[in-house]
């Protein structure tokens, strides 16, 4: 597994805030991506944990990243590199949730938000898909910061999580460069 002896990590998303957010990170933050949002098609940085949730055999460029992808990889399927502890783990339902739980069980600290736009903006991606579409896109940014709202009171340690920009600076914090 990763060293866990970092300070701190990052969970990249695949808001188009992503590239700038890498660049503000501390060099010796944890990246942890949330499904291949960070690495494929586009790398953006080379990550030490994928998290996903999504099939594979739905989401080819998730598929293509989980071939190609040489860190740890975390799941609650069978090929996860990781045994998450059944019924303890939190994810909302969604990726990002889990990513932010499995930061928060490692005792990371901060937790920083990056690329985490909530679909908001002309622009949802930090790496174009033509021609995609989901119903997640359309939500108003209420219904995703509410789900962020109910991860805050699931996962252990809320206090250490900060948003490097976008919308959960309101639920967060931004984060300001330091530890928390």
């Amino acid at each position: 597994m990763t060293d866990l002896k970092k300070q701190g990590a990052a969970i990249l998303g695949g808001g188009p805030s992503l590239p700038a957010d890498i660049n503000q990170l501390p060099p010796d933050c944890a990246l942890i991506a949330v499904n291949n949002h960070a690495y494929y098609p586009i790398r953006h940085c080379t990550p030490d944990f994928m998290v996903y949730m999504d099939d594979p055999q739905k989401a080819p460029d998730l598929a293509a990243a989980l071939r190609e992808f040489q860190g740890t990889i975390v799941s609650p399927f069978r090929d996860s590199h990781v045994t998450l502890p059944k019924g303890q783990y939190y994810d909302g339902g969604f990726t990002s949730a889990l990513a932010v739980w499995f930061a928060l069980w490692l005792d990371y600290d901060p937790v920083i938000l990056c690329g985490m736009d909530c679909y908001q903006g002309a622009e949802k991606y930090c790496h174009p898909r033509p021609g995609f579409d989901h119903p997640v896109l359309h939500y108003p940014l209420e219904n995703h910061l509410r789900a962020w709202r109910i991860v805050a009171k699931h996962v252990p340690h809320p206090e250490r999580i900060r948003a490097m920009s976008g919308p959960l600076v309101t639920i967060f914090g931004a984060y300001d460069g330091t530890t928390i």
